[in-house]
């Protein structure tokens, strides 16, 4: 596997060898306090030697209370990330399974931020990776995230924008080999 900065790949790919987080006040409740469905993902991550873009995942679910944050993968499509780490092509698709529950908090209204608390992770969730042709353990999500890690799929702190039907989740993930950007597209269910 190459040297590709952890933090940009999903978490059965740190078991070989990734990183996000969410929160929300009174006048974000209305708009963002609801359940949504995942309809458009990118990453895009690029450095010196490093570039990696990512998609898919639509239909995962998120539900976002006023302090919790759920996520269910039951129906979510697989995400494939292609890459090329100092000139070494690969591809690496990640399926993600059942469902992972957080304690959270919202700051904002039709735009602030979601926090999620990683120690609260709970849940049956799992990702399964195949790197090119390599098969990668299964990572049981909650306790990866009980861990202090993340996975771009569900980012840690990521930014939102809540519009009528459309929500909107964006995260910058600083490394120095490999600047990201995550960007979620929900639609309101």
């Amino acid at each position: 596997m190459p040297a590709t900065p952890a933090r940009l790949l999903p978490a059965a790919a740190l078991a070989a060898g990734a990183v996000l987080a969410l929160s929300a006040p009174a006048s974000a409740k209305a708009c963002v306090t609801d359940d949504w469905k995942l309809t458009r993902y990118r990453m895009a991550a690029a450095g010196q030697d490093v570039r990696i873009s990512a998609k898919g995942g639509e239909g995962t679910r998120l539900s976002i209370t006023k302090k919790t944050l759920s996520y269910d993968f039951t129906k979510a499509r697989e995400v494939v990330a292609e890459g090329n780490d100092n000139g070494d092509e690969y591809t690496l698709t990640s399926v993600y399974k059942k469902k992972l529950h957080f304690k959270s908090s919202l700051k904002g209204g039709r735009k602030g931020t979601l926090s999620i608390k990683r120690g609260s992770a709970t849940g049956d969730a799992t990702v399964k990776s195949l790197f090119n042709t390599i098969s990668l353990r299964t990572v049981k999500l909650a306790r990866h995230y009980r861990n202090g890690n993340v996975d771009p799929l569900v980012p840690a702190r990521p930014a939102f924008a809540c519009s009528g039907r459309t929500l909107k989740l964006t995260a910058v993930l600083s490394d120095p080999a490999a600047p990201a950007t995550v960007t979620a597209t929900y639609r309101r269910i």
